[in-house]
């Protein structure tokens, strides 16, 4: 203790006082890449040598570490700020527009994350086809023994809830398989005195809805934002009646770059106590228990399919490629708790709303001249219940709509609608079928 006060004294009167304009604002050191030239290799052999080689200013015996390659820094989808001298480093340089058009592409995304392995089934799977699971400490009284619970890690928004850094068990997006948690998860391994809750299926739908919710609110924010420099590039918009009615004779959607098309019309009042549900997206456990025992009470009636796969039209790709597929999501079924489907009613419209406040703000193109005010739009061209999200290369620019679209395609993977059903040949994986027989395969 003597020595170690005096050097601890001696540290504190070398540490530079801290700024008082900061406020408690740190401001981190940018990503720097370790990309570096890389120096021609020496030939280890003795001709036309006359010393050794390890008196060589930089051997790649003694000094290994210069020839290491690295990667350069990865481009990003718009450079705002002109690009400064970084030295002996490399800058970030913008993407072109073919990278920027597999940056908005929610599949290549998804199948780009980490590769993890499902605990139930063995199989190692992108971590976007997986739900993460991690253990929680439970309260408990004096003298009673502590136990743990496994809940979902990761599944809602990193800014609503963050994921925890405690150790973690990894299963498949799907809800058939969680019943087979309990005697194929190595609990013991993860954590002493855990055990898997009885509504663990409830909770994890619960919180893929609301992380659909949440995208559309950073969604909406990150619009509101931006500004429209390219007229085409539209993120969000509501179908005409039109143009809906051609999406239902035809089955297919008619417009490129369509990643997802949602129907949800505004929710009805209650006929009980005739009065509409007020927008909700948090919702109590009991609420959506509640919520799923009159829906199968009341399944007398027959309810949409959550959602349908419709080839997306496109006339560039000619008749040697197939057409891209496009789900189309029900909001009845993709919502089935009344204040949860009001509020993704809510937050479409105002996605649209800041839709049409950009759009108002933009300079009118110059080869459009000046028009008149447009007539009140009347029958089929009056607005449905239909809203199209579009992503490629042009709306990248303006906000990223990949996640929303993941989101919405894992909530479709956790109600088995993804693969592996008799209706749809999957192009996830090889051999798909498995999901129908992996239980009987097992046990």
């Amino acid at each position: 203790m003597p020595r170690l006060l005096p050097r601890l004294l001696k540290i504190l009167q070398d540490t530079p006082e801290p700024n008082s304009l900061s406020n408690g604002y740190t401001r981190y050191k940018k990503r720097v890449s370790m990309k570096n030239t890389i120096p021609e290799t020496p030939t280890f052999t003795s001709e036309g040598r006359t010393r050794s080689i390890l008196l060589d200013n930089a051997n790649p015996i003694t000094e290994g570490y210069l020839y290491d390659r690295h990667k350069t820094l990865p481009p990003r989808v718009r450079l705002v700020k002109p690009l400064q001298d970084t030295g002996d480093h490399d800058h970030p340089r913008e993407m072109t527009d073919e990278e920027r058009e597999w940056w908005s592409s929610p599949y290549l995304r998804m199948l780009a994350s980490p590769l993890r392995e499902c605990q139930i089934t063995r199989k190692k799977l992108p971590c976007d086809f997986l739900i993460r699971l991690a253990p929680v400490r439970l309260p408990a009284s004096h003298g009673v023994r502590e136990q743990q619970t496994l809940v979902p890690d990761g599944v809602e928004h990193p800014k609503s809830n963050p994921r925890r850094s405690a150790p973690a068990c990894y299963i498949v997006c799907w809800k058939d398989a969680v019943p087979y948690a309990t005697s194929r998860i190595p609990l013991r391994k993860i954590s002493p005195n855990l055990a898997v809750p009885p509504l663990l299926s409830v909770r994890i739908g619960y919180q893929l809805r609301l992380r659909v919710l949440q995208e559309l609110d950073l969604l909406t924010k990150r619009l509101a934002a931006s500004s429209l420099d390219d007229p085409a590039a539209t993120v969000l918009r509501r179908l005409t009646r039109s143009e809906w009615n051609v999406v239902r004779q035809t089955n297919t959607i008619p417009h490129k770059d369509a990643v997802a098309l949602m129907v949800v019309p505004p929710v009805n009042q209650n006929p009980e106590t005739k009065k509409k549900p007020q927008p909700s997206a948090q919702l109590d456990i009991a609420d959506i228990v509640q919520n799923d025992t009159d829906s199968s009470e009341n399944s007398s009636r027959r309810l949409l399919p959550f959602s349908v796969l419709h080839p997306v039209t496109d006339d560039d790709l000619g008749p040697l490629l197939p057409n891209a597929q496009a789900p189309l999501y029900h909001g009845l079924s993709l919502f089935p708790a009344r204040p949860q489907r009001a509020a993704l009613h809510k937050a479409l419209c105002e996605l649209l709303e800041a839709e049409r406040r950009v759009r108002s703000r933009a300079p009118p193109a110059p080869d459009s001249s000046q028009h008149e005010k447009s007539p009140r739009t009347r029958g089929d061209a009056k607005g449905s219940h239909a809203f199209l999200l579009c992503s490629n290369q042009h709306t990248a620019k303006r906000a990223d709509v990949v996640p929303l679209a993941i989101a919405l395609w894992r909530l479709r993977m956790w109600e088995g609608q993804a693969y592996g059903s008799a209706v749809e040949t999957s192009h996830w994986e090889v051999n798909a079928g498995w999901r129908l027989s992996w239980a009987d395969q097992m046990y």
